[in-house]
């Protein structure tokens, strides 16, 4: 059920995205390239990390959780091998594993309208590799945005910020679920822990 709230809650965060910057965009916004906002960074191999809270995330989403992060502030996760359109937006300390690029920001308010400006587009068709779909800093780099003035953006940061900080709350009681699904399911199972009325 939080999935499906959490997926309705990310469209009405993207209506609000077209509504703001698409369909009554300001023609007198600078043209700029995405370099302009964000500074591309490479992930980093986590095999040797240990295990903790912090999540690791790849091309196809969340793969693990280590001991240590490898950025904690805002960001925008994007694929550099495989899945390409998996876009995803990050405002926790977090790992990113070497085929997923992270990035940092240049400008305030600005993370959550990249996010959208990047899901937006069809990276697949933009692959630059052969047998494996890839992605690269230059192509990235070289995307051409209506880079929006301060106060729209902060007007769609202060919008926006209560839909994203409840998917992170859901997201936290469905990790917090599955933990305790997984701890008690194999007691259940191995009548370790009974269940009242339930004769074994």
């Amino acid at each position: 059920m939080s999935n499906e709230i959490n997926d309705n809650l990310a469209q009405q965060a993207q209506v609000i995205y077209a509504s703001t910057f698409i369909v009554n965009a300001n023609p007198s916004w600078e043209k700029g390239q995405l370099r302009d906002l964000i500074t591309v960074k490479y992930g980093k191999d986590h095999k040797k990390l240990i295990d903790g809270n912090i999540p690791v995330y790849g091309s196809g989403g969340i793969m693990r959780y280590v001991e240590r992060p490898l950025y904690t502030q805002e960001s925008v996760l994007i694929p550099r091998k495989g899945t390409l359109n998996n876009v995803i937006y990050v405002n926790e300390p977090f790992w990113s594993v070497d085929t997923m690029f992270y990035t940092e920001m240049k400008m305030e308010n600005v993370a959550k309208f990249v996010y959208h400006f990047i899901s937006n587009k069809d990276l697949g068709a933009m692959n630059a590799g052969s047998a494996v779909p890839s992605m690269t800093t230059d192509i990235l780099n070289a995307m051409l945005v209506s880079v929006p003035d301060a106060k729209t953006l902060s007007f769609f940061e202060s919008t926006t910020a209560p839909i994203y900080a409840q998917i992170r709350g859901n997201t936290v009681e469905n990790k917090k679920l599955a933990e305790f699904r997984d701890t008690l399911l194999p007691k259940l199972i191995s009548g370790e822990i009974g269940m009242p009325g339930i004769e074994y």
